[in-house]
């Protein structure tokens, strides 16, 4: 038997060993993986110090070249100084140059300039004698000079100059070409007319102890170089060399020693290039001779680990090698000693942080897979029919159940279509249902019967709820739960419920049929029995048979509520009316009592109305007389205040209030409930079943209303309820703002706004405010209202919500939106008096709603209310006018204008004139095809129509509103709209008398 999928849910936590491995290879996989990193960057820095040396060791090599290649161009220059002369190179001019090179401030390794002449021994006493008389720059010449060593040899190579001239005297004479060695560079300099170098090391010790070669440069008769070997030997004069100290070329060319990283050695070959072989290798050999530096010869792994490499350098034909050796941690420089490590933790780290994220993807999976396995086993055993359905009829999921509904296994159900699967009538039943969830993103919840396949019926309970994912199509999810049994229940308890309450019924009839007869009879013998103990009897008759009366009624009404066959009547009354017939009918029993009743209905309800108020009676009645039955002093008041209004409609609060022994609050919760008392004792003294204010509560509801108490002991109880009334077709067309009141509010000293893009309507709000007392300043569209709010403060803003440049909505956002004008009063005054119209005028942030065409003393009263300067509530919205007969209302004029003619005819042809030119724009509109224009005109001269009450006209204009995209019958309108107007003016005319200036005329 496979495990069951939450089996695991039992099995206790996992053994720490099992727990721990993943972690022990986690980290040891880090560690390898650091130490991966840590060689690469080892490797990398390695890799950079050896480029960096080499770079050095190059630079270094270059440095030297470049010190000996401006050497020999010293020696080029006194050999173009021979050239260019017209005669052979003398003392004097050879002085002259090398004290032009400035040889220790340019070349402070030179140690001496000389000029060699090659004397054949035939000439060796012309030439001594003219050197010691030579006197072009040392006065007295040179009487010493002699060519040394003594001795004839058949030819001679003597320093004849040397400069500078401070150096001894004891190198002049030397004969240089006695050394072999000499000899030979001398002749091959001679013969390839380049310059040469002996390789002879010189250790000198003056000025200071120094290693000194030499090079050397032929020079020729009359300048130039010869063409062939057999010209330059004959006129071959000698050759002009330098001698410099490889000590400061070096320190020259490559600066101070101290503090460098790479250690240098020079080496020179002992023998010209040209006379050793071509392939020789590039290494130091034990014949070589050390010029500078340490000697590195057989050192090698003294010093570990280093790098180092020898690179050559070309010294006048002959090879110097160029040491260069640095300890590999001195090339490293900066960050790159901190790499490896820094690599090696990076590794480690990122390596445990990825093997986490895994270990934590991983678990969360599994974590996922154990939930949905425990939601699965879940939903498998719920005795519900659940599936998840997409907006292709397609199956998401199913749970067993429904699965074997269908009678596959849920993998065979997934994926499929609904009409593939179900009958195709129980299939589109159920897809509408979905459906309408899905395309309006609610929730519902459904008794539907379903059909089973063996033709039963059951009913089913469908909980159905929308479902978004991120990046998944929407779905539906649906829960259906079988309430057979329980609709069985709910059918016998109906049923039962039904018997009761007929049985009820029934028996209150039957009962009061005899008791008719009994109280009847009582009455009688009381009007004709004298005897007073007879009398006595009869009266407690009578009471007793009332007071069963009064039981069996209530009786009756319970059960005609409970049975659903009390039905509310409309007709209409005067609330005051109906609370003074109140106090009429329990002012004896209150007077007996010493009470007394005070009746207060509010101004703006002393018009008629309609309503059911026998129902309303019968809760006051009961009300007071519960507050008659518990007060033993004090007056009761019975109220009636306008609670809120819609149009023609009226929530209305009654009170009844009483100075009696109070509740107490635990005991207020229970007294809406049947047969319920909040203290039995006072059931015995004051008597009742407990039926009644549950019967009130019924009726309050069944009007559209709620009840409720507030009470204390020992200080009364006030007993309220509400219920929705209609104002009568003659109030509602005044408007519920034009009640009487004892005195109309006055707006004197208020700063309004009036925002208001139709020139009529400003006229006429204009007008009417001012005679309230208003200060009015007039603003055509939203943006000039916040212009004007910018520069004055205002009391209150009158806001019309369809306007061009910006509406009444988007200015009210602004005005809240600012710190400086968000606590600003403003009221709507639209055309435009639906729900939703006001639900968005309340969400922008206005403060009160009123419909064009607005009552005078209904905005003055909704202003002054607002702005407390009255109690008196005002409705929300003004009523919707009703058509009359003819094309202008004239009762709606007069109600606007207070009857007053000469307003009456002006506002009237204003309304004309700017009526006029209005339909003027709407066809131009028509004729651009521009709809949305045409539509904004008929909208704000809709209003206008009401005001001077044109509603047939208004009507139209309404409809013209909602012609978008249908150009034909907006024109038919926008025609209807000028037969109309035609009609109104005449109309005007005939009831108003012409204007003016048709009667001047």
């Amino acid at each position: 038997m496979p495990p069951h999928p939450t089996d695991h849910y039992a099995s206790g936590p996992r053994p720490l060993w099992r727990r721990a491995a993943p972690w022990v290879a986690g980290v040891a996989l880090s560690f390898a993986v650091g130490l991966l990193f840590h060689s690469l960057a080892l490797g990398a820095v390695e890799d950079d110090s050896r480029r960096r040396f080499d770079n050095v060791a190059q630079v270094a090599r270059e440095r030297v070249a470049a010190a000996i290649a401006s050497y020999a161009r010293v020696l080029r220059g006194l050999s173009a100084l021979h050239t260019a002369g017209e005669a052979p190179l003398d003392r004097l001019r050879f002085h002259r140059y090398v004290t032009a090179l400035g040889l220790p401030e340019q070349f402070p390794a030179i140690e001496a300039v000389s000029f060699v002449a090659w004397v054949p021994d035939a000439r060796r006493g012309a030439f001594v004698a003219a050197v010691r008389a030579d006197d072009s720059v040392r006065p007295g010449g040179y009487p010493a000079f002699d060519i040394r060593p003594a001795g004839r040899r058949p030819h001679y190579q003597v320093i004849a100059w040397i400069e500078p001239s401070d150096l001894p005297d004891d190198r002049l004479g030397v004969d240089i070409a006695v050394h072999p060695g000499v000899a030979a560079a001398l002749a091959r300099s001679r013969d390839s007319g380049g310059i040469s170098a002996s390789g002879q090391v010189v250790r000198i010790t003056r000025p200071t102890p120094s290693t000194v070669l030499g090079m050397r440069e032929p020079i020729y008769l009359g300048g130039g170089l010869p063409a062939t070997v057999e010209e330059r030997r004959a006129r071959y004069l000698g050759s002009v060399g330098i001698a410099f100290s490889v000590e400061k070329l070096v320190a020259r060319a490559l600066g101070p020693a101290q503090g460098q990283p790479v250690a240098f050695s020079l080496y020179t070959e002992t023998a010209p290039s040209h006379d050793l072989p071509a392939d020789r290798p590039l290494a130091l050999q034990a014949g070589d001779r050390l010029l500078f530096g340490p000697e590195v010869r057989g050192r090698s792994g003294i010093d570990a680990p280093r790098f180092t490499t020898l690179l050559p350098i070309d010294y006048a034909g002959t090879r110097w090698k160029a040491h260069f050796t640095a300890s590999r941690a001195d090339m490293v420089v900066g960050y790159d000693r901190y790499l490896p490590l820094l690599a090696f933790c990076a590794g480690l780290g990122g390596t445990l942080l990825a093997f986490a994220f895994l270990q934590n993807l991983m678990r969360s999976r599994r974590v996922a897979l154990d939930q949905r396995l425990l939601l699965d086993s879940v939903l498998d055993n719920l005795d519900a029919y659940v599936y998840l359905k997409d907006g292709e009829r397609r199956f998401l999921y199913v749970n067993a159940k429904c699965a074997a509904l269908i009678k596959l296994p849920a993998s065979s159900v997934v994926g499929r279509r609904d009409i593939d699967l179900v009958p195709g009538h129980q299939a589109d039943a159920s897809w509408e249902r979905d459906r309408e969830v899905l395309e309006s993103g609610r929730r519902s919840a459904t008794q539907v019967e379903h059909i089973q396949p063996d033709g039963s019926i059951r009913q089913m309970w469908s909980v159905r709820v929308p479902l978004q994912h991120e990046g998944a199509p929407p779905a539906v999810l649906c829960v259906s739960t079988d309430i057979t049994t329980l609709h069985e229940l709910k059918a016998r308890a109906d049923a039962a419920n039904q018997a009761k309450s007929d049985f009820l019924s029934n028996m209150s009839h039957e009962i009061r049929t005899p008791m008719n007869s009994i109280i009847g009879m009582t009455h009688l013998a009381l009007q004709s029995n004298t005897d007073p103990a007879q009398r006595g009897y009869l009266d407690k008759i009578y009471h007793s048979g009332q007071h069963l009366l009064g039981i069996i009624n209530d009786i009756l009404d319970f059960s005609k509520i409970e049975a659903g066959k009390l039905e509310l009547d409309a007709v209409g009354f005067m609330l005051d009316a109906l609370l003074h017939n109140v106090e009429l009918q329990l002012g004896q029993a209150a007077a007996g009592k010493g009470l007394g009743f005070d009746v207060e209905v509010a101004p703006e309800l002393m018009r008629p109305v309609r309503g059911d108020p026998l129902r309303l009676e019968q809760v006051l009645l009961n009300f007071a007389g519960n507050a008659i039955k518990f007060s033993e002093h004090g007056r009761i008041e019975l109220r009636a205040r306008l609670a809120r209004a819609f149009g023609p409609e009226l929530l209305v609060r009654f009170e009844v209030r009483d100075n009696g022994i109070g509740i107490a609050p635990e005991h207020q919760a229970g007294l809406f409930r049947p047969f319920h008392q909040a203290d039995q004792s006072t059931t015995r003294r004051h008597g009742g079943t407990g039926l009644g204010l549950v019967i009130s509560k019924q009726l309050a509801e069944l009007m559209g209303g709620e009840v409720g108490v507030e009470s204390s002991p020992g200080m009364g109880s006030t007993f309220w309820f509400t219920a929705r009334l209609r104002l009568e077709e003659s109030a509602a067309t005044a408007g519920l703002g034009a009640a009487p009141s004892p005195q109309a509010p006055r707006l004197d000293g208020c700063a309004v706004l009036l925002v208001e893009d139709n020139p009529f309507n400003q006229q006429v709000g204009r007008e009417l405010l001012a005679q309230a007392g208003a200060a009015v300043v007039v603003a055509g569209n939203g943006q000039e209202a916040l212009d004007e709010m910018a520069r004055h403060r205002f009391d209150c803003v009158l806001m019309d919500v369809q306007m061009p440049v910006m509406d009444g909505l988007a200015a009210t956002r602004r005005i809240r939106a600012d710190p400086a004008l968000a606590d600003t009063l403003v009221i709507a005054m639209t055309a435009n008096a639906g729900v939703d119209d006001r639900r968005r005028c309340l969400e922008a942030g206005m403060n009160e709603f009123l419909s064009k065409p607005v009552v005078p003393e209904l905005l003055a009263a909704t202003i002054a209310r607002c702005l407390g300067r009255t109690s008196a509530p005002a409705p929300d919205v003004a009523p919707q006018p009703q058509p009359g007969t003819g094309p202008i209302d004239l009762a709606l004029l007069e109600a606007t204008f207070d009857g007053d003619r000469e307003r009456m005819r002006k506002y009237a042809f204003m309304f004309l004139a700017t009526t006029r030119d209005a339909l003027a724009e709407i066809d131009v509109a028509l004729t651009k095809g521009d709809l949305a224009a045409a539509a904004a005109v008929a909208h704000r001269i809709k209003s206008s129509a009401r005001a001077v009450g044109a509603i047939a006209f208004a009507a139209v204009c309404e409809d013209l509103e909602g012609q978008e995209g249908r150009p034909a019958q907006a024109r038919a309108l926008a025609a209807r709209l000028r037969a109309q107007l035609a009609r109104i003016e005449r109309d005007v005319t005939a009831r108003l008398g012409a204007r003016e200036a048709d009667q001047s005329s």
